[in-house]
Order: structure tokens, then sequence, then C-alpha cells
């Protein structure tokens, strides 16, 4: 049996989100835990871009009726992708990552013994490959409204132009929250955050049993909360096909705790923006040191001060500062990152910073 789960794991650490190797068998555990040993050994044989019923089929010894009920047993666990085509109406099925992917979809089979094994998973460096290499997983958007007026700010970097330039709206649960409170660590912060975005499919989550279709007001509304409760917008590290925005914490969330405990240098982009304090109006009144995650402000002697290695440019303290003396500017333009095109970039990208080959698996 250990075989299997060895192989598994080999092949979702093969993909360019990695699945890495821990020290014990903390990686082994979680993968026993979301799939039992057939599902691990059907999982192994499929590929990434996905392949008809037929297809695999003639791939693995199975009776076609068993296999379709297998692989949409799977599908429903969470464990694989499955789709119909609009046009032709033939179904497929593939491999996803382990994150994001497999993980997130565990969001309504998650239990106590599930949250453990992925806490220790995590403690034990499990993200550290996909934290530590280029490009970055997430970006930070930053809160429109405070940044400075005379900057120009492209649509791909404004939560509410991605809210309004989507086709369909949906809500979940922060599967991050959801896990510390499992382990005992419940987040202060409202959980019910994770807004999910299609771009051009009308209706996209009216079948999806994890996302709870909303209006785009309500996704407005969602971006807005999230924002006075001191959330940080994050998103997918890319251009364009952005299809999540996350309203993340340290706390809990899986990447942004990769800055807050282990001081991952890829975790996340950083925003073109940096928080700025007008002297003039500050009055040293602590309002925005709270609000900041990442521990980049302090008030020595009775004026807000920058620490611009920590600053994020998310822009959450600026929106509570009774002086508006906090306001975002433009950061260094040698500090800029230029983000890939598209999911197909960062992948690529990914693949070459890890030196891994997942050609056999497309």
């Amino acid at each position: 049996m250990t075989d299997v789960w060895n192989r598994l794991a080999a092949i979702l650490d093969k993909m360019p989100n990695a699945y890495p190797k821990t020290d014990g068998d903390e990686h082994i555990r979680l993968l026993q835990w979301i799939f039992t040993e057939e599902e691990a050994e059907l999982a192994c044989e499929l590929k990434l871009r996905g392949e008809t019923l037929v297809e695999i089929s003639e791939r693995v010894d199975y009776d076609s009726e068993v296999l379709l009920n297998l692989l949409e047993t799977m599908h429903q666990k969470g464990q694989i992708r499955a789709w119909t085509s609009s046009r032709t109406g033939v179904r497929r099925y593939g491999l996803m990552p382990f994150a994001v992917g497999i993980y997130e979809e565990q969001l309504g089979r998650m239990d106590s013994d599930f949250a453990h094994r992925f806490e220790e998973f995590y403690l034990k460096d499990g993200f550290r490959t996909v934290l530590s290499t280029e490009p970055a997983p997430f970006k930070v958007i930053a809160v429109n409204e405070v940044v400075d007026s005379e900057l120009e700010i492209y649509p791909n970097e404004v939560a509410q132009d991605i809210v309004e330039n989507s086709s369909s709206w949906g809500i979940r649960e922060c599967i991050c929250k959801k896990q510390k409170a499992l382990i005992g660590e419940p987040c202060s912060y409202p959980t019910t955050v994770c807004l999910i975005l299609a771009p051009n499919t009308e209706n996209a989550f009216d079948d999806d049993e994890l996302t709870k279709t909303i209006t785009k007001e309500e996704a407005h509304k969602i971006l807005r909360d999230a924002e006075t409760a001191g959330l940080v917008h994050c998103t997918s590290n890319v251009k364009d096909g952005i299809n999540y925005i996350c309203n993340c914490c340290t706390c809990c969330c899986g990447i942004l705790r990769g800055i807050a405990e282990f001081d991952y240098p890829h975790a996340v982009v950083k925003s073109d923006y940096i928080a700025h304090v007008d002297v003039d109006l500050c009055s040293g009144c602590e309002s925005c040191i709270e609000r900041c995650q990442f521990n980049a402000l302090s008030v020595p002697d009775d004026v807000c001060v920058v620490d611009t290695k920590r600053c994020v440019g998310c822009g959450v303290c600026a929106i509570v500062c009774p002086e508006a003396a906090l306001k975002l500017i433009d950061r260094p333009v040698a500090e800029h990152k230029e983000k890939p095109e598209n999911l197909m970039d960062w992948m690529t990208q990914k693949a070459i910073s890890r030196g891994v080959d997942p050609s056999d698996l497309l």
C-alpha cells in the first residue's frame, strides 16, 4: 500500500504547483485521508489535460461502468477534475495539483482529523517548494480608494474591476479558516470571504455544492466588508484569467502564513504600491498599527513609520487613518514584479524555477 501513496505523492510533486516530501510521513498521511487505495491507484493513471472515459479505459484494467462510477465518485470527493464540453457534450476527467486544487476541494469533507494532518504537513514545510520559488502563487491587490489618485491602476489590479468584469459570482467559506478552527485555533475575522468568479460564463456555480451563487452587488459588498474587517485582497499571480479573490489573514491563510511564520521569499507578489505617511497630518494615534498583519508599521516618535521591506501594499491600514495621513504611492519601478500572462505561463515559469518536467503528465 505504501508504494501507491509514494507514487501518487511523486506525481503531484512533479506538477509545477508541487507536493513536497516531508522529513516524516506527513505528506503520505494526508493523501491517505483524501484517497482510498483504489482511488490513489487510478489517480496515478490520469493526465492533467483530461481524457474521456474511453481513452482512460484503454490504459487501465476496469469494466467501463465500474470505471465511470469510480471517476465520478473521485470528482465528487474533490480528488480530480471532471467537465463536460458545451460544444461536444463529451465528459473528460483529469488530474489536479494538490494546491490550488485537491486541497481546496476538500472543503465539504474536511474534519478534525484531516485538519490536524494538514497542519502537521504544513509545519513540516509542506508548502516550502511552492512559496520559496518564483513565481509566487498569490499577488496582493491594493484597496483602490487609498491609492494616490494621480496613479494609473490597471483593471486586473483592482478588485472591484475584476468583480465588475466577471459573468458569474460565488462565495465559499475559507478553507484555511475552517482548517484552523478544526485544530482549535478559530479566526477572529469573517470566515465566508472567498469570492469565486467566472470571467466569461453565466450561472457557472449553480451546480457547485461548495460555492453559493451570489449577485455582482453582493460580491462588491463582500469586498467592502473584507476591507473594513482588515482582510487582505489576494488573487492568482497572473494578468489574465483571474477566477477568485481571497480575502486573507496571516493567522490562517496557507500563503500569507508563509510570510508571517516562515519568511518564504516568494509567497506573494506585493502590490505595485507601498504605504506612505504624510508626517504633517499624522497624529501618532496608532489606529493603523493593529490593522497591519505584516508588522510593517510603528510609531516610535508620535509619527507613523513604514518598514518598506515588510509592507505588501494592501492598504488596509490607510482606510482607518482618522487624519488621512496614510495612502498608497507607487513602489519604485525596480521593485515592480512582472506577472505571468496567464495560468499556463505561470505553470511554465514555475516548472522551470523548480527544475521539474511534467510533460509526461500532460
